[in-house]
């Protein structure tokens, strides 16, 4: 048994939520109860997963689609999707969806697709990923407090860098402020000019914990108005990113590569364009991949595999000599989460996290 907060944690470190599109809804989106023993992994919610996990007794559903999109304007037993919410807070059972940033992070949906096929050579994102959902706190600390703010900080998540916890810049400098009458300082007098020594507090914090962290800052600083700055960060990284690119290092002969699609079983999949003798570059993006067609076309990819592509997009990157592989949105990421699943309890298992992991269809 674990707090639900650690599990979260878990996740996050894998798959930050600060890589997820800005407009996506990723997060802890129904908190049912706070400890986790058994999780189960899945692609969406739906009465047979929700079935699933009460019968599994699941305390926490990591889910690819987020069920909570649009805000509710109702709440009705008339309306499916609240039903379904309403039975999984009643049974409690907690919701964690990672949508955008487990498509975007490296070892997530599209690199999944990259070991299926048995893809070797140089691997880059297709759209690298450059958008904000970190920030960085910065705040001023009499030494005297500097180990208490720190420790209340960490506690709540806050300076997690890739895989390095407890990260923050402290510098060193002197402050100087003048107390009002009305003032009750922590250091000086009310009308009289003050200068202290301060350590400077650099910290960086995903969205998920803004609030939480910035509570802990004003609940633990001595100061009775104490400065805190929230700057949102860029993130820019070679790694993440939409979709995959993968030049390959020797040529894929043509048989060869419908070999390895057909033994993934993969059902209602469809080729279109033309079948070239071998493969050299392949473009992939598990899900929809429509806003990624002109960046193909760009990288001179011999083969797109993707799904929720148009007629008219399809045209165009077989006009541009890009053979196309459409890849049934929903049985490819569920695929992709399949072969997650092992790493996920592997690293669970490095870090002692005591909870189980369960794939959807691996539960009868």
């Amino acid at each position: 048994m674990e707090p639900l907060q650690n599990v979260v944690w878990f996740f996050e470190d894998i798959f930050p939520s600060s890589l997820a599109l800005p407009e996506d809804r990723v997060g802890l989106q129904v908190q049912a109860k706070d400890t986790v023993d058994r999780v189960m992994v899945a692609l969406e919610l739906n009465p047979r997963v929700l079935k699933k996990a009460a019968r599994e007794r699941i305390d926490l559903l990591y889910l690819h689609h987020p069920p909570l999109w649009e805000p509710l304007s109702r709440l009705s037993y008339l309306d499916p999707l609240f039903s379904m919410l309403a039975e999984l807070y009643f049974q409690k059972i907690s919701v964690l969806a990672h949508h955008t940033n487990l498509d975007l992070a490296p070892g997530g949906i599209a690199d999944q697709w990259v070991k299926l096929l048995g893809l070797e050579g140089s691997t880059k994102p297709l759209l690298p990923v450059i958008h904000g959902r970190k920030y960085k706190i910065v705040t001023f600390v009499p030494p005297s407090h500097l180990d208490e703010v720190l420790r209340a900080l960490f506690a709540q998540g806050a300076g997690i860098i890739g895989n390095y916890e407890e990260c923050a810049f402290l510098l060193p400098g002197t402050g100087t402020f003048l107390p009002r009458a009305e003032a009750r300082p922590f250091i000086g007098t009310p009308g009289q000019r003050e200068t202290v020594e301060e350590i400077r507090v650099e910290v960086e914090v995903m969205s998920s914990c803004l609030e939480k962290v910035l509570e802990a800052l004003h609940r633990t600083h001595p100061y009775e108005q104490p400065v805190v700055d929230v700057y949102p960060l860029v993130t820019f990284s070679s790694s993440a990113g939409l979709g995959r690119t993968v030049h390959l290092s020797s040529p894929l002969p043509w048989e060869a590569f419908e070999e390895r699609i057909a033994s993934l079983a993969i059902p209602r999949m469809e080729f279109f364009g033309e079948r070239k003798a071998v493969l050299q570059k392949i473009a992939l993006c598990p899900g929809s991949g429509r806003r990624l067609v002109t960046r193909v076309i760009e990288e001179r990819a011999d083969l797109f595999i993707s799904g929720d592509l148009t007629h008219h997009d399809v045209e165009t990157l077989c006009l541009s000599s890009v053979s196309y592989l459409h890849l049934p949105h929903g049985e490819g990421e569920r695929r992709a989460l399949r072969e997650l699943v092992p790493s996920l309890r592997e690293q669970a298992q490095k870090k002692g996290l005591k909870v189980s992991i369960l794939f959807e269809e691996d539960v009868p």
